[in-house]
């Protein structure tokens, strides 16, 4: 089977999984008691209840050290045995007796698997044919445009995953420790940070036995379809036609006008994109609240269901990942500033930020207990409140994004041959001048950091964007002068939150607190921009039709429109990133870890990322460090691998680590002239970076063409392409290979 092949089974029996966990189960459960609610409003009321679920079953169950698969399938069916032993006591013993005495038939012979799929085909056939008819028959176009949207997400970031096999972001290989060790019950190994990205990792790796690797190479685009249908849930919600949401949706996956950074971190599986999920759902529920002009906060109430969806919403971000909740922050700022007839009223208000101050403290606490018993902070933590709390160290923060974005117009300008910066990018309000001059200048400066980090260096792109805002705000504006407030708050909360967004990218030139790094904004206002195009859509078709029958046709015709100006304009073509692991290496690893199964005697000796990869399944050296030993060797100098089979992986064009966006594409091969200079005296990845990943691969090259040339019937070719090569050596653990030699390039 090819590795493409095994790559489009694996995201199937992934995705399967993870709506599995998130969807079908909560499905089973609270389907008859949200059958009141919209569609939409189920599948987010599903998808929150099943990774809410989710994510602190296992946290508890890593508190209390005695995570395992056995553990959490009984804390997953723990809800539906909870529900079924009260109802039915009486029944209980014969419902047991039943499903004993089938599977005693299976078992016994007495009933085939041909009769048991059978009467599982009729069950499904049954269903099918019955109410999934009935609730399919008038929803088929949406039905159509759903199943659309699907085909064109998979098809603009579904082929990088298929063809890019390795790890597409440097900080998956960390996220990868972490998980690992979360199998030793180890939650925060390297410093207290939030779990709950970890935790949906480790659940479908210990639940459905997946290698940890192989979720993670996929996970991305299951991620990035959940991000974007959570998107289209949210505007079937608040939009009045049924048509319009596609509108924004479609724009955003399709629409050639937004820069690679908005959308380029889709590529990977990240807390960050998938805490995004959560910020709409949180979102809704919070005006879905609002909605209620009579309540009763109770449990079972309409309000009490949506005051707790809201807080588990606000609790998910942060258990993801805090800027997140910072964004859910700012977006509940513009709810307070739409809704503000309503946010002011103390019975409204009081109760909206006791449930968000509930969820803070869920996924907190369990950080914060952490804390205090002397776990440390992560790293990244100490840094994001580091920013918060000195409001700068935005410049720096962006420097990997910002250092490619630059070397892109630096090449565009030669190109060109213009000499000119990006106008963003040098312009800062002065501050002096008439009020409206001052203001033109902020207004200009905002226009500057959409078109630097939102656009693909477009002044009219950017200037359009900042447009829809402000046109969304006054439709809001509009609606709550026309009394229909509801529908009017959603408007311009949004168109709040949009601007604020806009106004904070460019607050290190503005003079405000950065709250974020500042090129991370551009993700958060790509992602709110199809928001803002389908409600100014949505707005202006509902301002002429109201509630008659034609609004839907009109939906349906500004969709065509919409498509055919993305279609005229310029459309979005599926890009590939550079891997952080060549193809050839994740295809060897895959066949070394297929072929050794249940057999730990292995060592792969490679520069990458193998070590995480093969976690307690064989073992890792590390290229450079037997590089070092080889280049300080003496006479009597002995390096020794003690496993049956060691395993060399060398990159015969070495890849570029942290050209993500392929900006640089040299062909440049191993070389004497690589080998010929010093090893890197760099410590941890620094070897593998640039130059230095060349001359590394270099030494490791020749090593193994002269080890080749002593030994070559041990040393076998494993796999190799053009660009990869991989030996194998089989050895005698009682007489093991000195693999300490001069190559010819030692020092």
């Amino acid at each position: 089977m090819s590795m493409t092949m095994l790559t489009i089974f694996q995201i199937t029996g992934v995705s399967a999984a993870y709506f599995c966990m998130t969807l079908l189960l909560p499905w089973i459960f609270l389907r008859r008691r949200l059958a009141w609610m919209r569609t939409s409003a189920r599948f987010l009321v599903y998808f929150m209840a099943g990774n809410f679920f989710c994510m602190n079953l296992v946290l508890l169950l890593q508190l209390l050290h005695i995570s395992n698969r056995f553990t959490l399938i009984l804390g997953t069916l723990a809800p539906f045995l909870a529900r079924t032993v009260p109802r039915n006591r009486r029944d209980l013993a014969a419902v047991l007796e039943r499903i004993s005495r089938k599977l005693r038939l299976i078992s016994e012979g007495q009933m085939g698997i041909k009769t048991v799929m059978l009467r599982a085909g009729n069950r499904i056939h049954k269903i099918s044919s019955g109410w999934m008819g009935q609730w399919l028959a008038p929803r088929w176009p949406d039905a159509l445009l759903v199943l659309g949207t699907v085909g064109l997400i998979l098809y603009i970031y579904g082929v990088n995953t298929v063809k890019v096999y390795g790890y597409c972001a440097s900080d998956v290989v960390l996220h990868n420790y972490w998980i690992n060790h979360m199998e030793n019950n180890h939650i925060f190994v390297d410093g207290v940070y939030p779990f709950g990205f970890h935790c949906i990792i480790y659940y479908l790796h210990e639940v459905f036995a997946v290698p940890v690797y192989v979720i993670l190479r996929v996970f991305a685009l299951v991620q990035t379809l959940m991000v974007h249908l959570v998107l289209l849930a949210f505007l079937k919600l608040v939009c009045k036609s049924k048509y319009t949401p596609y509108a924004g949706v479609m724009a955003y996956i399709c629409w050639d006008i937004f820069y690679q950074y908005t959308y380029y971190r889709y590529y990977a599986p990240l807390p960050q994109e998938y805490g995004m999920m959560f910020i709409l759902p949180a979102a809704y529920f919070a005006i879905a609240f609002l909605g209620e002009k009579e309540f009763i906060a109770q449990a079972g109430g309409r309000a009490g269901l949506y005051l707790a969806l809201f807080s588990a919403g606000i609790s998910m971000t942060l258990a993801v990942h805090f800027y997140d909740t910072i964004v859910a922050g700012l977006l509940c700022v513009g709810i307070g500033a739409g809704f503000c007839f309503r946010c002011l009223r103390w019975r409204y208000l009081r109760r909206l930020a006791a449930a968000g101050i509930a969820g803070i403290l869920i996924a907190a606490l369990p950080m914060g207990a952490a804390y205090a018993m002397g776990t440390p902070l992560e790293g990244s933590l100490y840094w994001g409140m580091n920013m918060l709390s000195s409001g700068g160290g935005a410049e720096e923060g962006a420097s990997k994004e910002q250092e490619n974005k630059e070397q892109e117009n630096k090449e565009q300008e030669n190109k060109e041959g213009k000499g000119e910066k990006i106008a963003g990018k040098e312009k800062q309000p002065s501050g002096q001048g008439s009020f409206l001059e001052v203001l033109r200048e902020k207004l200009d400066c905002v226009l500057g950091e959409l078109q630097y980090y939102v656009t693909r260096d477009s002044r009219p792109a950017a200037e359009f964007m900042l447009g829809s805002v402000g046109a969304l705000l006054a439709l809001g504006v509009l609606w709550l002068i026309l009394r229909r407030p509801d529908y009017g708050g959603v408007l311009a909360a949004f168109g709040v939150f949009m601007a604020l967004l806009c106004v904070l990218q460019a607050s290190s030139k503005l003079g405000l607190p950065q709250l974020l790094e500042v090129s991370r904004y551009s993700v958060y206002i790509g992602y709110g921009l199809p928001v803002v195009w389908s409600l100014c859509l949505d707005g202006a078709v509902y301002l002429l039709f109201r509630e008659r029958k034609g609004i839907n046709l009109a939906g349906l015709g500004a969709l065509a429109a919409v498509w055919g100006a993305v279609v005229l304009t310029g459309m979005r073509k599926p890009v590939c990133l550079s891997g952080y692991e060549s193809n050839g290496a994740i295809t060897c690893l895959t066949n070394i870890l297929r072929e050794n199964r249940g057999n730990r005697s292995w060592t792969i000796c490679s520069a990458n990322d193998e070590q995480q990869m093969t976690w307690e399944k064989g073992y890792h050296y590390e290229t450079i460090e037997f590089l070092r030993n080889q280049d300080t060797m003496k006479e009597e100098t002995v390096i020794t691998i003690p496993t049956d089979t060691v395993y060399f992986f060398v990159e015969k064009v070495p890849i570029l680590y942290l050209d993500y966006l392929n900006t640089i594409r040299p062909e440049r091969k191993v070389s004497q002239e690589g080998a010929e200079k010093p090893l890197p005296k760099e410590k941890g990845i620094l070897p593998y970076v640039g130059e230095e990943r060349w001359v590394t691969m270099s030494h490791m090259y020749y090593w193994a063409q002269a080890f080749r040339e002593l030994y070559p019937n041990e040393m076998e070719v494993y796999y190799e392409t053009e660009e990869f090569v991989c030996y194998r050596i089989r050895q005698d653990g009682y007489s093991l290979y000195n693999f300490a030699i001069d190559y010819g390039y030692n020092n």
